[in-house]
Order: structure tokens, then C-alpha cells, then sequence
């Protein structure tokens, strides 16, 4: 009898598995430091970023998780994605007061004395 239930419930479990088109993303992809970062890092970041993010999202919808599976993860996916959106913030601020200083006129301290 309980051979009879496993079966089907077997069954049940594969086909949902089957049915979702993603697997659950392991690896967060790395968010390079906005304070040193290049235009092309920080744009390899957003579309690792997103993928990331996208794959996260697609795979909730899947409703292969328990409660505290899918709670985990979409935490694991916001702490990520505020994460990602701090240093971009960060990077824009630093990328502003560069245009700001070359457009002033503004040379870098040296550090050397002025006499």
C-alpha cells in the first residue's frame, strides 16, 4: 500500500522537477567595488546581475520549495539585489564628481607644498 503512494507521489515530484525550466542558482555573481571599478566591470556586473536574478525569480515560480526553501531564497536574492544597487549608486556618485572635477577645472592633490 504504501509502494502504491510513493509511486505516483514519485512521479508527481519528477514531473514538477521536469517542469521547470532553471535550476537554483548556486553562486552569487560578484559585485565588483564601485569605489575602483571600471565602466566595463560594473556593466559585466549588471548582466550577471540580472541573469542571476532572472534565473532566482524563474526558479520561485517553479514551487519546488518548502516554505522556509523559498523564504531563504528570495531573501538570499533581495540581500543580493540591494547589495548590487549600493555599489551602483556608489559608482554613479563617484563617476558624477569625476565629469564635476574635469569639468571645473579641478587638478588632483599631489601633495606637495604650495609656497
Amino acid at each position: 500500500m504504501k509502494a502504491m503512494i510513493a509511486i505516483p507521489a514519485l512521479c508527481l515530484a519528477m514531473n514538477a522537477a521536469a517542469g521547470c525550466p532553471v535550476t537554483h542558482p548556486r553562486e552569487q555573481p560578484v559585485i565588483p567595488d564601485a569605489a575602483v571599478a571600471s565602466k566595463q566591470e560594473m556593466h559585466r556586473a549588471q548582466l550577471a546581475a540580472e541573469q542571476y536574478l532572472l534565473q532566482g525569480k524563474a526558479y520561485l515560480e517553479c514551487g519546488l520549495m518548502n516554505r522556509r526553501q523559498y523564504s531563504q531564497l528570495l531573501s538570499q536574492l533581495e540581500i543580493f539585489s540591494e547589495q548590487y544597487n549600493n555599489e551602483v549608486i556608489e559608482y554613479q556618485i563617484r563617476r558624477q564628481m569625476v565629469a564635476e572635477n574635469d569639468q571645473a577645472g579641478v587638478l588632483p592633490v599631489t601633495g606637495g607644498s604650495a609656497d
